[in-house]
């Protein structure tokens, strides 16, 4: 009878043994702000996507740690075992998705819109650490337009202002129901925040279309090319 009780506690001690072993599944990394930078990356969100281009819902979510405004450990722990595209980002603007003056970084580059960079591995069982992952300024063009018909509904203006300095090459404007017009006015050097104007459009007199018209911009801004279609409504 003693054996029996004496094996019986030994089995007992040894499958708790092997249960205290069972490693945890994490993923850890930092977030480090670019040198030349001006930001906090603490409190940042950091999401893990199942799609290549960050679209649809994360599939988890943590907040990077309180360290300092340059340096911020984030860590996800039981993440499920498979493959997943990171992004780190801070909403300075609240408007809920990564737009300008957003500190944003991902994992195997820099944040471009629709690519979410390098494939991070989660394996059961182990910790995976994808190092630093580099927190910059994200900088986006917009361009905001409007447009109203005057005279009476005979004749049509626009007005249009960039958010960074740029340079147009051209503005082509499609009006409902009509071929696009070259507005000749808009090449040339604009200034941030500064408001323009189009010529003034008729149609020998008559009521000019409302409805969605486009305004595409082709030109450079910091040394790239952007080639940006507005849509403006007009009652």
């Amino acid at each position: 009878m003693l054996k029996r009780i004496v094996l019986l506690a030994f089995v007992v001690v040894a499958v708790a043994f092997m249960g205290s072993c069972t490693k945890a599944t994490k993923l850890v990394g930092t977030l480090i702000l670019q040198t030349g930078q001006t930001g906090d990356v603490q409190n940042c969100k950091v999401q893990l996507f199942v799609s290549s281009d960050l679209t649809g819902s994360p599939v988890m979510e943590v907040a990077s740690q309180q360290n300092t405004a340059v340096n911020s450990p984030f860590e996800f722990k039981d993440p499920v075992e498979g493959y997943y595209y990171l992004i780190a980002w801070k909403d300075l603007n609240g408007d809920g998705v990564v737009s300008d003056k957003d500190i944003v970084g991902i994992h195997g580059g820099t944040y471009t819109p629709g690519q979410g960079g390098t494939q991070v591995t989660v394996k059961d069982g182990q910790t995976t650490d994808v190092g630093n992952i580099t927190m910059l300024i994200y900088k986006q063009l917009v361009i905001n337009a409007s447009g109203s018909r005057q005279s009476g509904g005979t004749e049509t203006k626009f007005s249009y202002s960039f958010n960074y300095d740029v340079n147009v090459t051209s503005l082509t404007i499609t009006f409902p129901g009509y071929s696009p017009i070259v507005d000749a006015p808009a090449p040339g050097a604009k200034t941030a925040g500064t408001a323009y104007d189009t010529d003034t459009y008729n149609v020998g007199g008559g009521q000019m279309p409302t409805g969605a018209h486009t305004l595409q911009f082709i030109g450079t801004w910091e040394s790239n090319a952007f080639d940006i279609t507005v849509t403006v409504n007009i009652g």
